[in-house]
């Protein structure tokens, strides 16, 4: 078969899966350096004239269009999310073997992309913490098996969070925010109410709420201070009502 025709049953027989995308780091990079030095030029040969000719103005808003557009399409190639190990190895092999005219792809990290995914669920370093120690048939979901099956037998730690995991997530924080305020309530009622022993209570359960709210969860500034505040609040209304 001719390039075309190969072309055409290659593109057939991909139709059902998942489009990947080849990020050409090092052409992106040539192409805008080529850009800015054209650019360069221009501005050189203004400076010394004192004047842009008609041709160069032309040619001046066509690189300018051209040079933005290429910083554009480069920012946008790097939010696609990356495909790496076993995946990346067999799109580039796929694509080695039904064009032989490409030659050796790049095998670097992060050069295949894909678009991304809105069914996928958010991770978070909880969620990356059981994705790591739990068994790998319950953090890994039933695509990404399919997507990474040398990974998956290897037991290396999924990418995506499966519907396990994200379960298991919720639960935790679920505990955590129910034992943070029942756990110090216990400790300054039991066995007897003293004034110092509450407020070092408060003091300790504040600050290791804050720190699993920033480190655990990520939550963002804003709402750190804010939950934070609002349980020291209920702790301190606590000690109010019982010393």
């Amino acid at each position: 078969m001719n390039y075309e025709q190969r072309l055409f049953q290659y593109t057939l027989s991909t139709g059902a899966e998942e489009p990947h995308f080849i990020m050409f780091r090092g052409l992106q990079r040539l192409n805008i350096i080529q850009l800015q030095i054209e650019l360069a030029k221009i501005k050189k040969l203004s400076s010394e004239t004192k004047q842009l000719p008609k041709t160069k103005s032309e040619e001046l808003t066509k690189l300018l269009h051209d040079y933005t557009n290429a910083i554009r399409d480069y920012e946008y190639l790097n939010t696609l999310i990356p495909i790496t190990g076993s995946q990346a190895r067999n799109q580039r092999l796929d694509i080695e073997q039904a064009f032989a005219e490409v030659g050796n792809l790049s095998e670097d990290p992060g050069t295949y992309r894909r678009l991304p995914d809105t069914s996928m669920l958010a991770s978070d370093p909880l969620r990356d913490i059981l994705k790591a120690v739990l068994p790998k048939s319950l953090t890994y979901t039933k695509r990404e098996i399919q997507r990474r099956t040398p990974e998956f037998l290897e037991g290396q730690p999924p990418t995506e969070v499966s519907g396990f995991v994200d379960k298991l997530a919720r639960f935790i924080v679920a505990f955590i925010g129910g034992a943070a305020l029942v756990v110090p309530m216990l400790i300054m009622r039991l066995p007897e109410v003293t004034l110092t022993k509450s407020l070092v209570t408060v003091s300790v359960a504040v600050l290791l709420f804050a720190v699993v709210l920033s480190l655990v969860l990520r939550a963002s500034n804003t709402d750190t201070m804010v939950s934070t505040a609002t349980y020291a609040a209920v702790l301190v209304v606590f000690v109010g009502t019982t010393s």
